[in-house]
């Protein structure tokens, strides 16, 4: 037991909290609106509680491959991730309602963004400049697209919008807009699920044949004339015939 006149010894002087621990090698610790993650060989996923993400959060990381977001953030700031040219890859949780001005501008490498159901508004900008976006899933929820949102985009041939969503002047420059009622919007989405469907039991199908057939024989053999019960049949006889 310590003397309580003897004060005790103080910790090591090397020995940081775990939150000031250096990140693993090839990576970097950000911290953006309060908000502490890793950033490891371009990957950054995000902490959950996060509701919104901040203006410029990530801007100019020309680092930066690809980047889960919380479950919960509802709203995307303004230039978050302005010219991240890098970015191929981001999964938009299905709590988003906004993505504010320019939040993807000039992220040249991305090439598909899927919206969530919940999404209702697009700023201005947004997606301008994504010059190798190819395509983008509207969602039927959708109120406004802001001015000059794919500005920029040369490969983006053709979207459907929903009829009650506004269009920002110069929204899309090349692309052919296809204006649908939210219903309508529907029944091509449940359309497009359908032949997704047949397509994926079209490629399995030679499989699921291959499989029957293996099952078919393999049950067969233990059939009344099969030659696997017929194996078994006279390994019983063999076994217990002496005892006749």
């Amino acid at each position: 037991m310590v003397p309580a006149s003897t004060p005790l010894a103080p910790p090591p002087s090397d020995a940081a909290p775990p939150s000031d621990a250096a990140p693993p090698p090839g990576s970097d610790t950000l911290e953006v609106g309060g908000w502490q993650f890793v950033v490891a060989d371009g990957h950054a996923v995000l902490p959950e509680g996060m509701t919104h993400l901040p203006d410029d959060a990530f801007k100019g990381r020309t680092s930066l491959v690809s980047v889960a977001l919380p479950a919960g953030l509802t709203s995307i700031g303004s230039h978050a991730f302005e010219f991240c040219t890098s970015l191929v890859s981001v999964d938009l949780p299905a709590s988003l309602t906004s993505i504010n001005n320019a939040a993807f501008a000039g992220c040249s490498a991305l090439t598909s963004i899927e919206l969530p159901a919940t999404l209702t508004s697009v700023g201005h900008s947004a997606f301008a400049g994504c010059s190798s976006l190819v395509s983008v899933a509207f969602p039927v929820s959708l109120t406004s697209i802001g001015s000059c949102a794919f500005w920029g985009c040369p490969a983006l041939n053709r979207v459907t919008v929903p009829t009650t969503a506004t269009i920002g002047f110069g929204a899309f420059t090349a692309t052919t807009v296809l204006r649908l009622s939210p219903a309508s919007m529907r029944d091509l989405q449940r359309w497009y699920e359908a032949v997704a469907g047949a397509l994926a039991y079209k490629r399995c199908r030679p499989l699921l044949y291959g499989w029957l057939e293996r099952a078919q024989t393999r049950l067969g053999s233990y059939g009344p004339d099969g030659a696997a019960r017929q194996r078994d049949l006279e390994e019983f006889e063999g076994d217990f015939a002496p005892l006749a």
